[in-house]
């Protein structure tokens, strides 16, 4: 450990201590979602996943974000299962899509999730997105996802790699997803049992729903056919997204990368769109979570020519979502 990497421990490990020192409790199921590394994952996937999952059982799900990006300093009810009362820039570009997606689950955000869930009435489980390293915050399921196509960097910590904490820490897991792959992962599943032994480990990727325009129509990917396609995307890991157009027989003329959560200006959108133009782009596919914040934009350019690529989390077994809920249910009210 570099002399770097320890003064990250060192803060890392006291604010743990003091946050567990003070832990509490909320009266419901918890269910943390989260991971080692900086970077997509796929935690708001899986939360939107397990969500609507809850809902499927007839259970009364809320999603507790800190809504990253979001101006809002106290608690903010992003949604209280029907569509969203707050702005993007209020809550975080993520907090927005787990609200336009989920219909029945409360969405709050607030750095202080025990709070947040106080707001919360009447609710049966509280999903807690990015919580593996929100130490104030008891929780009776801890799941952590691990990238397929990046597990954990260099192996080094944060500022010199991607890792929040040491791998070891994954001991703390009650499930764990190696997610963006459809295949066995022998010698990762080796490294994570050296570290822990009982977690049960399940796989998981992503499946396209379909395209959604601006105005919230949906519609079928078979548009994107022999197509030309511009994509564009502000995420955490944008590698995985710029497959998705040929893999649905597009093909991709052109890119442009942003930093994860970008606040897209005016500016910004037509540039893009005159990239698209030279390369001949017949059509500008974006992501879900991209496309909250285009919403907001007063423009002349043609905004209602971007597609946004709808996706869910599938996970490769129902005993996932057995474990989570198990004595749940509205007989147990």
């Amino acid at each position: 450990m570099t002399s770097l990497e320890y003064l990250y421990y060192l803060g890392y490990s006291l604010h743990r201590n003091y946050r567990l020192s003070a832990r509490k409790r909320l009266d419901g199921r918890v269910v943390s979602i989260g991971n080692l590394t900086v970077g997509g994952t796929g935690k708001t996937p899986a939360a939107i996943a397990i969500a609507r999952e809850a809902i499927n059982r007839n259970l009364r799900p809320c999603i507790l974000t800190r809504g990253y990006k979001g101006k809002g300093r106290d608690s903010v009810i992003v949604s209280k299962g029907d569509s969203p009362l707050a702005s993007w820039s209020e809550a975080g570009d993520e907090a927005i899509l787990m609200a336009e997606r989920l219909k029945g689950a409360w969405v709050i955000k607030d750095s202080n999730r025990y709070r947040a869930g106080l707001i919360a009435s009447n609710r049966d489980v509280f999903i807690l997105d990015d919580g593996f390293q929100h130490w104030r915050l008891h929780r009776d399921i801890d799941i952590l996802i691990v990238d397929a196509t990046n597990p954990f960097g260099n192996g080094r910590m944060i500022p010199l790699g991607i890792l929040r904490e040491p791998i070891a820490e994954m001991k703390r897991a009650d499930i764990i997803i190696i997610n963006k792959t459809r295949k066995k992962e022998d010698e990762l599943e080796k490294t994570i049992r050296r570290y822990n032994e009982k977690a049960p480990v399940f796989y998981a990727d992503y499946r396209v729903e379909g395209l959604v325009a601006l105005d919230g129509r949906a519609l079928s990917t078979d548009i994107l056919k022999d197509k030309k396609v511009f994509a564009f995307s502000g995420i955490g890991n944008p590698g995985q997204f710029l497959k998705v157009p040929g893999e649905l027989g597009a093909s991709v003329v052109g890119h442009k990368v942003f930093r994860d959560h970008y606040c897209y200006r005016v500016s910004d959108i037509e540039k893009i769109i005159k990239k698209a133009r030279e390369g001949w782009a017949e059509i500008i596919v974006t992501t879900e979570k991209d496309m909250v914040k285009l919403r907001g934009l007063q423009s002349d350019t043609e905004l209602k020519d971007i597609l946004a690529v709808k996706i869910s989390l599938e996970v490769n077994s129902s005993e996932f979502y057995d474990i989570i809920f198990k004595g749940l249910g509205p007989e147990m009210r």
